[in-house]
């Protein structure tokens, strides 16, 4: 990654900006005014339905339009999502809508359901969905102080909860889910390790993944996934990416790598968390990735039951498609 020194300085600049934003309940009640506003119905963002080439985009509206469909006490129920990109001081928020607006929404957009928005969107777009989906949702059901009942106030940002009485925990924030996701190869590296679940769409295979359990490394949560689900000892663990999960909790998914120690390559399968679990070669997994590319309906209607990998815009497709080299 290589930016200009502009970039760089207005870089930090928009993170110093937001974090002000965060603590200065004044100065953020004031940036209300000029920011601009994803709209959310019933947990569903307001997205931008282009050709195909254009594909999703956020639909985000200026500060009067959303306080017409959000209501007066706009700054009381939006939260804020971030700097946009482009300048140097625009904040985004995520307001909900009152209810029975989509009549009145533009032609081409739509409230649209949240793992569209997740798979079909830009990354950083995704990023901002899956923020405002999980600070909204949090504030709706994050009331009261778990320790002392007392009903929490937030702060004008949206970021953080307090309790006024509770000596205990002054503060509160919103609980993020790390969860470990793996590549598995075979000790050569030619083969690697899929599983599927009975939810997963019809001949869908993905890296195993699982919670990291509380006082677990990254390391460790690794290798007892992989231990539990397929019976397989791994060696070396290393961290790939990550990527921000709203579904089905507020998770953060930490993509690693790893293979299979000699002489663990035998399979024993927990049938109660996996319907199957495969070795696939990079053939099989090369093919799978051009026929989604050709056929994404195959997602919906796969009645052939074809082997697939998981879709664009998910951490595991990332983790297959750089071990085929793409």
């Amino acid at each position: 990654m290589s930016w200009s020194l502009r970039r760089m300085t207005r870089y930090v600049a928009q993170c110093k900006y937001l974090e002000q934003l965060k603590q200065n309940d004044d100065l953020c009640s004031q940036a209300y005014r000029k920011g601009s506003y994803l709209m959310f119905s019933n947990g569903k963002p307001l997205l931008h339905f282009g050709d195909k080439s254009a594909g999703l985009t956020i639909k985000f509206t200026n500060f009067i339009d959303a306080q017409t469909h959000c209501g007066e006490d706009l700054a009381c129920r939006s939260v804020l999502l971030g700097i946009d990109e482009e300048t140097d001081d625009i904040p985004m928020f995520a307001s909900p809508v009152t209810s029975g607006i989509e009549s009145e929404i533009e032609t081409g957009t739509k409230f649209a359901d949240l793992r569209t928005a997740t798979l079909g969107l830009p990354s950083y777009d995704a990023s901002l969905v899956a923020r405002g989906y999980s600070l909204l949702t949090w504030l709706e059901t994050m009331k009261f102080c778990p320790s002392c009942a007392t009903k929490l106030s937030r702060n004008v940002a949206g970021t953080m909860l307090s309790c006024g009485t509770c000596s205990k925990a002054n503060h509160h924030y919103p609980v993020i889910h790390p969860v470990a996701i793996t590549r598995v190869e075979d000790p050569t590296g030619k083969k690697v390790l899929l599983v599927r679940q009975p939810k997963h769409p019809a001949g869908m295979y993905t890296c195993i993944a699982g919670f990291i359990e509380s006082g677990e490394s990254v390391e460790k949560a690794v290798r007892r996934e992989i231990a539990e689900e397929a019976g397989i000892v791994v060696g070396k663990v290393e961290y790939f990416d990550s990527q921000t999960w709203p579904l089905p909790q507020n998770s953060l998914m930490l993509a690693c790598i790893t293979r299979a120690m000699p002489g663990s390559t035998t399979l024993d399968i927990d049938k109660q968390e996996l319907e199957d679990a495969k070795w696939f070669t990079k053939e099989e997994v090369l093919k799978s990735y051009k026929t989604i590319l050709a056929n994404p309906n195959l997602f919906r209607n796969n009645e052939g039951n074809e082997f697939i990998i998981p879709p664009s815009g998910t951490i595991a497709h990332s983790l297959l498609k750089n071990w085929i080299g793409l």
